[in-house]
């Protein structure tokens, strides 16, 4: 890694057990687990059309176990082309050692390989439980890349993979917001991969508690609490009973049309059944407000208020 001193980079180790530790990993070709402290941009010439230009380029500071920094050079740090890694601050991250300059006591690592030997294990470990029929019940951990905010799409990486999460598979509430944290870590559950593409789709639903489990046990005449999440002069009312789970439901004559959002106690009318597609069927009918009644404002009535 060129302009060391430029850069005024720290030494990596400051003793011999460090030193040794090291070169024990590197013998061995084993992997380094290290946090990514920092970055800085060192500046350098290259060619382009036949011409010496200034580029800006990137190495990530990397703080390893024992008190070891490392140093990543932003081209070796990852397959995919980034335009740039503050994004990865904080972040644990698997290297290898690329070299040992005992000279300016520099310790060089690479995040590429070390990613790409990660895909070779993860594509070899589908394969096997996919054999084996247990690819639905083994759990992975993935970290959380970030989310295509069009559609919807969490992205994340499991072992060095780049993997994604659609809507659907991110929470049982279809409506739940997509509070995610990049770089924070998750379980999830691969639901398909298509290695010639190099495409794996995973689920962080499939690893929560299934609220259908409670529902399916309910029988005509139980009683049950919700919440109205629809009310439609078309399609009727709907109340959510578990996680996002929606059922038709109807109201008893004397009481007053519920509003979205309203708690309700309601009776089940029909039993709670689960299509092939996921989504709930069943009735049941509200018979009352224990929390009192909302009352239904006109949205310009403020304009009257004392």
């Amino acid at each position: 890694m060129a302009n060391e001193k430029e850069l005024e980079l720290i030494h990596s180790w400051s003793n011999k057990g460090q030193l040794e530790e090291l070169a024990r990993i590197d013998r061995y070709k084993q992997r380094v687990v290290g946090i990514v402290r920092s970055i800085k941009t060192r500046e350098t010439r290259e060619e382009v059309d036949g011409k010496y230009v200034p580029v800006k380029k990137e190495i990530l500071i990397v703080a390893l176990p024992n008190g070891v920094t490392g140093y990543c050079p932003g081209e070796q740090f990852s397959i995919r082309e980034y335009r740039g890694y503050s994004r990865f601050v904080g972040q644990a991250i698997e290297f290898y050692i690329d070299k040992i300059d005992l000279h300016s006591q520099i310790l060089v690592l690479n995040g590429k390989t070390a990613q790409e030997v990660m895909i070779d294990e993860l594509w070899e470990q589908l394969e096997t439980l996919q054999e084996n029929n247990e690819l639905s019940s083994h759990r992975f951990k993935a970290v959380v890349s970030g989310v295509n905010e069009s559609t919807r799409t969490v992205h994340v990486r499991v072992h060095g993979k780049d993997c994604f999460i659609t809507p659907a598979e991110w929470s049982w509430n279809r409506r739940d917001s997509l509070n995610i944290i990049p770089g924070e870590e998750i379980e999830v559950v691969v639901r398909r991969f298509d290695k010639e593409n190099e495409l794996v789709e995973v689920s962080r639903k499939l690893t929560l508690p299934d609220p259908y489990v409670f529902l399916e046990k309910l029988k005509a005449g139980d009683f049950i609490a919700g919440v109205v999440s629809t009310v439609d002069p078309i399609n009727g009312i709907f109340v959510e009973l578990e996680s996002g789970l929606d059922v038709k439901a109807s109201r008893v004559k004397e009481l007053e049309e519920p509003v979205v959002g309203e708690r309700v106690s309601c009776r089940v009318v029909k039993e709670i059944t689960r299509r092939n597609h996921g989504r709930v069927q069943g009735r049941v009918l509200i018979i009352g407000y224990p929390n009192g009644k909302r009352t239904r404002r006109d949205l310009g009535d403020f304009l009257f208020k004392q």
